[in-house]
């Protein structure tokens, strides 16, 4: 047997749950499906409730099991009232348990029942190809996957425990990674497991899109494109590395190497604000991000690398870590040239009081050197946030949070704040830790 034989043959181990395992969970999910069913039945725009997901599926990896239970409602009922009966329903069911609002392209409810998490989703009972909403192929893909052989279920798991474990598993916009479903089709097109990450490992990169794969209930709609171009570099790498050097790690968690010591390159916008869903917190801080690198790019600082942590309740940051923190006192702009008179004019009126140096170049462009306005990040930083810079272009109450409390942290006072701040330690560990499979 060889080396890669025997640590996919652990890694099915690992990813299979036992007949006590399942045993337990069909014995929940009937009790839960049964209070939904019987929740449902009050309503007369149901038309019943269907067990969903991984579990229903036959493909959910041990110790890691949610429950997706969909709410099917008549395709004429107007859209108000569609996400009306899904939430009462989805509060009967769950009565007495944690439970709280979710959203997607429409709210629905998310509860801790016995232990495990259980989404309760509306949808539309409609045709095939008759979508009103996005859970509507929800029931379908169930039908494709759970008809499947045990052998490819097995493959599937393999595939969801390797992406859990490089850290490209989950659809949610916070990570923008590989959903459940899209491992079930990328067995469903290549086979098997180790054919998967041969594709991957050899695929070719598109100029538009780094990834697209049709969905088989629907070719017209592209799993891939929730997918990030980053999410999906990891998987590359991450095949790449596995299939020359197979390990456990792979399947039990495994990360690039770390670089504590650039920490102290590490700048973070720390903030508060008014609690958002996750889905809309992530969205508006992957747009905030980007607004602000663009700001400091046009104020002559550039971004090396950057993202995004938080809470995903009421405190969030963006770190930074900028190619340079600190530039010349001088700044060169460079104009129109001469033949453009007007623009010459208007270029030399706006600048020429403050410039220090104006001359005409070999192309007969007009360039001055004038002093910077900003010459260390962390000022530049203090002004972008508060919006002296121009709008940051955050979200209202992303904005609000970040002029009310911003700290602009680097240094001795951002390794106090990580120490005393899992998810600012968390984020600070990911963005100075190489990719796997770059080293």
């Amino acid at each position: 047997m060889t080396a890669l034989a025997k640590v996919i043959a652990e890694g099915e181990r690992i990813a299979s749950p036992t007949r006590e395992d399942e045993a337990e969970m069909l014995s929940k999910a009937r009790r839960i499906l049964a209070k939904t069913r019987k929740a449902a039945g009050r309503f007369s725009e149901t038309r019943g409730v269907l067990l969903g997901g991984s579990f229903a599926k036959g493909t959910w990896l041990r110790g890691h099991v949610d429950l997706d239970i969909f709410v099917k409602i008549t395709p004429t009922t107007p859209e108000a009232d569609f996400e009306k009966v899904g939430l009462e329903v989805g509060t009967l069911a769950t009565r007495g348990y944690p439970r709280g609002k979710k959203f997607a392209q429409h709210p629905y409810t998310e509860a801790t029942v016995e232990g495990v998490r259980v989404n309760i989703v509306p949808c539309f009972d409609v045709p095939k190809g008759e979508w009103k909403s996005a859970a509507d192929r929800s029931p379908f893909h169930v039908k494709l996957v759970e008809r499947l052989p045990a052998e490819s279920k097995t493959e599937i798991r393999l595939l969801k425990l390797f992406m859990n474990g490089v850290g490209v598993y989950g659809a949610e916009i916070e990570k923008q990674g590989f959903s459940g479903y899209v491992a079930e089709v990328l067995v469903m097109k290549h086979g098997d497991f180790p054919s998967v990450l041969e594709w991957f490992a050899d695929s070719k990169q598109s100029p538009t899109r780094p990834f697209s794969l049709p969905d088989p209930v629907d070719e017209k709609r592209d799993l891939g494109i929730a997918v990030s171009g980053e999410s999906y570099g990891r998987m590359v790498m991450a095949s790449r590395e596995f299939l020359k050097h197979p390990s456990l790690a792979f399947f039990r968690g495994m990360s690039g190497k770390a670089h504590p010591s650039m920490g102290e390159e590490v700048f973070a916008v720390v903030f508060s604000h008014r609690q958002l869903s996750e889905d809309t917190l992530w969205g508006e801080l992957r747009k905030t991000s980007k607004h602000i690198i663009r700001h400091l790019e046009v104020l002559g600082f550039i971004t090396a690398r950057s993202m995004a942590a938080s809470n995903n309740a009421d405190r969030s940051a963006i770190l930074f870590i900028p190619e340079y923190v600190e530039l010349p006192e001088a700044e060169q702009r460079v104009g129109p040239t001469v033949d453009r008179r007007e623009d010459v004019r208007a270029f030399l009126s706006t600048n020429v009081k403050a410039s220090r140096l104006v001359w005409v170049d070999d192309d007969a462009r007009v360039r001055l050197l004038r002093p910077r306005k900003y010459i260390r990040i962390e000022n530049a930083l203090a002004d972008v946030v508060r919006g002296k810079a121009g709008p940051v272009g955050a979200s209202k109450e992303l904005e609000a949070g970040m002029r009310r409390s911003a700290r602009i942290l680097h240094g001795a006072a951002l390794r106090d704040q990580a120490k005393r701040t899992k998810w600012l330690s968390d984020g600070i560990r990911e963005i100075t830790s190489d990719a796997i499979g770059t080293r």
